[in-house]
This record gives C-alpha cells, structure tokens and sequence, in this order.
C-alpha cells in the first residue's frame, strides 16, 4: 500500500507569503475570503513560524519574514463567486485598489485587483454568466 505523499485536501503547489506581519495578513484574508486556518507553529518571540490557510479549494502558507527569509510581493489571482462583493470586502478592509472590477471585450472572466498591506496584489475574477 503507497502512503501518501501529501496531506488529504491538500492541493500539489501551494504558494509561500513570506511577510511582516503574517497575523494582520491572516486576519485580512479572513475578512476579505473567509478562510479557514489549517496549521500554525509560532517562534519563540510570537511571531509565525509557518502557518497553512485554506482558501476555497487553495492552501496558502504563510510565515513571518526574518533575516534568512526576507519579505516578498506577489501576485495571486483567485476565483470567487462574487468579484464586486470580495473587491468591496479588500477595500473596506484597507487594501488600495489597482483596478475595479470589470468585463473586457473577448474575456470570459469579470476581474478586479487589489494591494495588500505587505505589497501583494489580489486578482479576483469569476465567470461572467
């Protein structure tokens, strides 16, 4: 019998938000998606360590940057069922926005992007109907 390679309900590529302050972006994405915290291992000084969030069908991992791992931007691009109502959430929340929500000719998605507080841009988008 083969053992498994990868924790149940985990996806094969989960993206690393390597940042200060990885609680307050916990939090955020808490407030904006509705996460769902999975694992959470601390420092000795409070600060996370490795912590793994579920978003949807997604794991993110996130940790504090400290000297061996210094702070990074990305951009990620979420589905969700409500691009205008995840958008208003992000700005409300106090994240800047790139650009609103919208359809472009030839584009099946309806998208909108946001920055977080640690420089991460958000793209959101879902199906237009």
């Amino acid at each position: 019998m083969n053992s498994p390679y990868k924790p149940q309900g985990y996806n094969s590529l989960s993206p690393y938000l390597v940042i200060d302050d990885a609680q307050a972006l916990i939090d955020l994405l808490d407030i904006i998606f509705g996460i769902e915290v999975l694992r959470r291992y601390e420092r000795p000084d409070g600060g996370i360590l490795h912590a793994e969030i579920r978003l949807d069908d997604t794991v993110l991992m996130v940790a504090d940057a400290n000297e061996q791992y210094p702070p990074k931007q990305h951009l990620l691009h979420v589905y969700v069922p409500d691009v205008d109502a995840v958008f208003a959430k992000a700005l409300a929340a106090g994240c800047q926005e790139v650009q609103p929500p919208q359809q472009r000719d030839d584009d099946p998605d309806r998208r909108g992007m946001f920055a977080d507080f640690a420089g991460n841009t958000w793209a959101v988008a879902a199906q237009a109907s």
